[in-house]
């Protein structure tokens, strides 16, 4: 009888352990899960509030680009202007003796409406940018981001190269190697 006792009670010990490790390991399972829906929206919730904030900033900044002497200028809004981007670096002869050329258009662009930019192809910023111009006497501000993308162009594959964009944004045409006054105001004048 004894022995009988001592058995069910050991059973019925042994049930309850097993029943208290069946639920434990059900709740864990369901917190488990939970936690892991949980995480799962967490991280969408984060997804979407980045995708958002990106998108916004895209849409802020699409045509938006900044220039060497901290303003920004914006190909969606240039009020009417042409503009007239030429790539040159410190190595490209052609592009130093066009700087002078340039510089009287950007002194003049009132009067032929337009707003002359560089673009050093080398990338070159700063310090170093703002010293390679007054080496060279550029008066015009450089672009600090490359907005050949904008329209659907690569990197140029030598220089010196000329852009002109027309007063609504659009790439009006493409001068390739050194250029003239006459010729860049001709785009305009067109």
């Amino acid at each position: 009888m004894q022995r009988l006792r001592e058995d069910r009670y050991q059973n019925s010990r042994e049930i309850s352990v097993r029943l208290k490790e069946l639920r434990d390991n059900g709740m864990k399972q369901r917190l488990r899960t939970k936690f892991e829906r949980g995480e799962r929206t967490c991280l969408q919730r984060c997804v979407l509030v980045g995708f958002i904030i990106f998108a916004v900033s895209a849409i802020s900044q699409e045509g938006s680009y900044r220039l060497d002497n901290g303003e920004y200028i914006d190909f969606d809004d240039i009020s009417g202007k042409w503009v007239v981007i030429t790539y040159w670096a410190s190595w490209c002869g052609p592009c130093r003796e066009e700087i002078r050329m340039l510089n009287e258009i950007h002194r003049q662009r009132t009067k032929h409406n337009v707003i002359v930019l560089g673009m050093n192809f080398d990338g070159v910023r700063g310090e170093e940018l703002a010293s390679q111009k007054a080496r060279f006497g550029a008066e015009f501000p450089d672009l600090l981001e490359d907005p050949r993308a904008r329209w659907d162009k690569s990197r140029p594959d030598f220089i010196p190269l000329t852009m002109v964009v027309d007063p609504q944004g659009d790439l009006s045409a493409v001068i390739v190697g050194s250029t003239t006054s006459k010729e860049i105001l001709g785009k305009i004048n067109r």
